[in-house]
């Protein structure tokens, strides 16, 4: 038995010697890459920011002449603002970002924060309050970029400025091949590094360092500018070309030398071209082997009289640590992150516990991210219907017995603003809707959008008088957003109804009300009645898309002023003109309605509208004149017109077109075709 015992013994020990080396290096593995994914998933949510900001400059440069106007260039720079601003509040890291103009030699924006709260200040301003001058540009920064051509990431570089350590990620934006801007980011590399050292692994684990592409300089929150790893006694053995291919697998280990032992190292690459590396000791490495040796060397003078008892006590004592793991296992395949495995011995399986409480932490994070997206409309940052539900609902339940009122509310003719001005100034009217929401009802609210152009705000602990001024006040109040410079009108419908114990058919009543508003021409207010359910909802089935798109004639509507403005057009009216799109339409006629008109008729045209207007303004009239088409042919024709008053737009002229050819057509069917005869187009 005692030498049965020293075979299995001995068999042992050369099997845990080997499984030792071959899990620690999987766990160094292991290490460098939890960490490195962690670090890279805020270098990549950075590079996103600084990307989204650049596409959308690159959307609205469309001539590098353009960035010679101050009007256009702080437009500019107050939209990256608000691109910044929305995007940085969730990622604390980010201390600054900027604009540049390399062709002007100017900065146009720069903000900076001062790392205790999320409020970005104006350095530019500041430095012109303090000394009356424009702060000093990042010199090194933008030199790097220039040098590079293309989107990258700095070293680290002590930023006076910022009174900081700092890397910058930066992007340029080219226009017919010519480098029109660039937009970047600061990160505090203080901050970076602190809390990558924060807890360094202790004992046999060996050492965390945070290195350089070529694994020769260390950055530490010392040294943040870096300190050659040779001072500490640690030589790269491996060649440096190494470095970057080991940096790419799980293949392959550095050699290194540490104070003359010969080490190993688990290396990582990260987004801007630097390391994580784990270094260890190989007889750190095989320390527990060592211990495992010398135990089972002590076991085995007693083994004749423990050999029956020793195999027992030892499954049982880890069966039991490995239970706490797998129940941890079984929580987390549940849904309960909230796990603790307080397991400090230096083991296999106490590294197991650490490993995978470190997981779960990360599984928690990326799940708080994903209920955080499931539960937000990605353009307003308000809530979604989703989220609406589970707040709305949160509150009636913990509170029962409070008063409160549901607001539903629309954006009147949201359709009109994106085929008149396009999507994206119905995205910008959206996104003001959303803010003035917020501002008037206050952060306290349950606000969010239900969906499209519709809108919902939950007043909590709110009375019917309260909640009805609320409501007053924001229909009343005058509502307009700003796009491509140009500010524009709109108005807003609003259903609302009480919470007064019953929550189950708020969604409904509110709803209900937001239709009979519709029904009474919209820009209104009105509170739920039950009378309400009796409205016929399909007369709400023909908008003016329905109507227009379909109408046998052609529709435009201007402003009542001799350059009136062109405010809509329907299909018919677009292919009089002959052109394809609207689009070409608006060009075509430079967006006035007297460039529809011939130019050897609009004088004509022009006096005769408005002496009709000032003789009769309140009947219709009619008039021929000849139009003239992008193909450039003229065409005669017979059109009806009438002056009316617009909520949003003042006086304006309704007008409808008929093809003069088809009108003499069906004259001369009717009138005189059998015997030959002409009607006479001046009639």
């Amino acid at each position: 038995m005692i030498l049965m015992a020293l075979c299995v013994g001995g068999i042992s020990l050369w099997t845990i010697s080997h499984l030792t080396y071959d899990y620690e290096i999987q766990n160094m593995n292991h290490l460098v890459d939890t960490t490195a994914t962690i670090i890279d998933d805020e270098l990549l949510r950075s590079e996103n920011i600084v990307n989204y900001t650049a596409n959308a400059i690159s959307r609205k440069v469309d001539d590098p002449a353009q960035l010679r106007d101050l009007t256009f260039r702080q437009h500019l720079a107050r939209s990256v603002d608000h691109d910044f601003q929305d995007a940085s509040t969730n990622l604390h890291i980010i201390c600054s970002y900027y604009l540049y103009y390399p062709s002007e030699n100017i900065s146009a924006l720069w903000k900076a924060s001062n790392g205790r709260d999320s409020v970005f200040d104006d350095v530019l301003a500041k430095q012109q309050e303090d000394f009356g001058h424009t702060a000093p540009r990042h010199v090194l920064a933008f030199a790097y970029l220039m040098d590079q051509g293309e989107a990258a990431w700095t070293q680290p570089y002590y930023s006076s400025y910022l009174n900081r350590y700092i890397i910058s990620y930066l992007r340029p934006i080219y226009k017919d091949g010519v480098m029109v801007a660039i937009v970047g980011i600061d990160i505090d590399f203080q901050a970076f590094i602190d809390r990558l050292y924060a807890n360094p692994p202790k004992g046999e684990h060996g050492m965390i360092m945070l290195c350089d592409a070529t694994g020769s300089m260390e950055y530490s929150p010392e040294a943040p500018l870096g300190t050659p790893v040779a001072e500490k006694g640690i030589r790269l053995v491996d060649p440096p070309e190494t470095v970057a291919e080991a940096g790419r697998t799980d293949d392959e280990m550095l050699r290194y030398s540490w104070d003359g032992q010969e080490s190993i190292a688990g290396i990582r690459a990260l987004r801007n071209r630097m390391n994580i590396i784990d270094l260890r000791q190989k007889p750190q490495i095989y320390s527990r082997t060592h211990r495992a040796m010398m135990q089972m060397g002590m076991g085995l003078i007693a083994v004749c009289i423990m050999a029956s008892l020793l195999p027992i006590y030892m499954i049982n004592r880890l069966s039991e640590r490995l239970q706490r793991v797998i129940e941890a296992a079984k929580e987390v395949g549940e849904g309960n992150y909230d796990i603790k495995l307080y397991d400090t011995q230096l083991d296999d399986i106490g590294e197991l516990s650490r490993n995978f409480q470190a997981m779960v932490g990360k599984v928690a994070a990326s799940q708080g991210n994903l209920t955080y997206m499931s539960q937000h409309d990605v353009l307003t940052g308000l809530f979604n219907r989703m989220g609406l539900d589970k707040e709305i609902a949160d509150w009636l339940r913990e509170h029962p017995a409070s008063h409160g009122a549901l607001v539903s509310l629309d954006l009147d003719g949201f359709k009109f603003i994106n085929d008149l001005h396009g999507h994206m100034a119905g995205d910008e009217a959206l996104r003001t809707l959303a803010r003035d929401l917020v501002e008037n009802f206050g952060h306290e609210q349950i606000i969010g959008r239900n969906g499209g152009d519709e809108f919902v705000v939950f007043m909590k602990d709110a009375e019917p008088e309260a909640a009805q001024a609320a409501v007053k006040a924001f229909s009343n109040k005058k509502k307009s957003f700003t796009y491509d410079g140009e500010t524009h009108s709109f108005s807003v419908s609003i259903g609302y109804t009480f919470y007064r114990g019953d929550g189950m058919r708020l969604f409904h009543e509110s709803d209900t009300a937001l239709y009979a508003v519709k029904l009474r021409g919209r820009n209104h207010y009105r509170a739920y009645e039950p009378s309400m359910e009796s409205l016929n909802r399909t007369s709400l089935g023909f908008n003016l898309e329905t109507i227009t798109k379909n109408l046998p004639t052609a529709l435009l509507v201007s402003e009542a002023k001799p350059d009136g403005k062109i405010l809509f057009v329907n299909k018919t009216m677009v292919e009089m003109l002959e052109c394809r799109n609207i689009r070409e339409f608006m060009e075509f006629t430079q967006e006035y309605a007297p460039n529809v008109v011939c130019p050897c008729d609009r004088e004509r045209m022009t006096k005769m509208v408005w002496e009709q207007t000032v003789r009769e303004p309140d009947r219709p009239h009619c008039m021929t004149y000849c139009v003239h088409t992008v193909k450039g042919r003229d065409k005669q024709v017979f059109a009806i017109w009438r002056q009316a008053d617009n909520v949003n737009y003042g006086k304006v002229f309704y007008a409808t077109l008929i093809d003069g050819h088809f009108m003499y057509e069906e004259l001369a069917s009717s009138d005189g075709s059998a015997e030959g005869g002409t009607p006479n187009r001046d009639s």
